[in-house]
């Protein structure tokens, strides 16, 4: 129930600094569970109760015990994502809570060999996505019909769910951050998607590409958008490679022209795994948070980038998922640019 779950406390997991991880469940999915991992334990729920703090804090007194049998001392526990009733609970019966995100961030930063597998294994999927999505395209479907399609066949190759609905025709993709709509597509309208796939095994791809509807010639001014974006992000996944910091990295960044600045998307590059993660790249206008931080091999990056002008009729959304190596980027899902265009 992996949608129901992200925002229902049914299910946590202790992981002590060593030994194995606990896992606490839903006691009606303890058998699939089991299927991962060998510590499975019913998770005493306290959310749909009249008396939530009295069921958090039998869930406390389960989850100390827990860790003084893995061998902790219970003083400090570092905190992912805990609810209210959880976090008071705790701190009932005397834990001092931290945040967890300094270390699982670093963690999760470099990724393993079978990482990279189901990175390789989610990309097939989603170029089968955006084949579907861009195949569907035609006078006259809805915005929501496309993202229907795009849905499934996450669905049917095995993904887990799209995290936005960010499919959007003609007006609608100026400003960014628009979703799906009723929308009738016309021919000569521009039409991007960003897939946002919670795919196979939880893992996060995040691949954008703007297409033309309709068998018609493009306008000057949609090319010229589309050539703009298309050579900032070529050219930037073109200076990622290990051993600079993101600081650098911001520095030698391609300039975006002038006038797509005022909406230009919030960062330039970010982190990716099981979500959206660390580290980042931002603009040089904008502030760098971790500048000193170096980009690795077998890091998980998404280059992408919005161009549109403020009060524009169009924009155009590009950006790829690569993965990181000794000698520059590997693109994650190779999916073809629009040719109609570029021309």
């Amino acid at each position: 129930m992996p949608i129901w779950s992200n925002t229902t406390f049914v299910r946590c997991a202790l992981v002590p600094a060593e030994g194995r991880p606990i896992l606490f469940e839903h006691r009606n999915s303890i058998h699939r569970s089991r299927l991962a991992i060998e510590d499975v334990r019913p998770m005493h729920t306290w959310e749909f109760s009249d008396d939530q703090a009295s069921e958090a804090a039998i869930w406390a007194e389960e989850t100390v015990g827990a860790i003084r049998e893995a061998g902790g001392s219970g003083g400090v526990v570092a905190v992912d994502r805990l609810g209210t009733p959880g976090f008071l609970a705790l701190q009932e019966l005397g834990i001092r809570l931290v945040d967890s995100a300094p270390a699982t961030q670093e963690a999760r930063e470099v990724k393993t060999s079978e990482e990279i597998g189901l990175f390789e294994i989610n990309g097939a999927m989603v170029v089968d996505m955006l084949t579907a999505f861009e195949g569907a395209i035609e006078p006259g479907i809805r915005e929501r019909d496309l993202l229907a399609v795009l849905s499934d066949t996450m669905l049917r190759r095995g993904g887990e769910y799209l995290a936005t609905s960010t499919v959007c025709s003609g007006p609608n993709t100026n400003p960014w951050r628009s979703e799906a709509t009723d929308r009738e597509i016309a021919s000569g309208d521009l039409v991007y998607v960003d897939t946002d796939t919670v795919g196979i095994e939880g893992y996060f791809f995040c691949v954008s590409r703007t297409f033309l509807c309709g068998d018609v010639e493009p306008t000057a001014a949609q090319c010229d958008t589309y050539k703009a974006a298309h050579d900032w992000l070529e050219e930037m996944k073109a200076v990622v490679r290990p051993g600079l910091t993101c600081g650098e990295l911001a520095a030698i960044a391609p300039k975006l022209p002038e006038k797509y600045l005022p909406q230009r998307y919030e960062c330039m590059i970010h982190s990716v795994g099981l979500e959206e993660e660390s580290p980042s790249v931002c603009y040089p206008i904008d502030r760098q948070s971790n500048p000193d931080r170096l980009i690795r091999e077998d890091m998980a990056l998404v280059v992408e980038l919005y161009a549109g002008e403020v009060g524009g009729d169009h924009g155009v959304k590009l950006g790829d998922e690569v993965l990181v190596t000794a000698n520059g980027v590997r693109v994650l899902a190779p999916y073809p640019f629009s040719s109609a265009l570029l021309s």
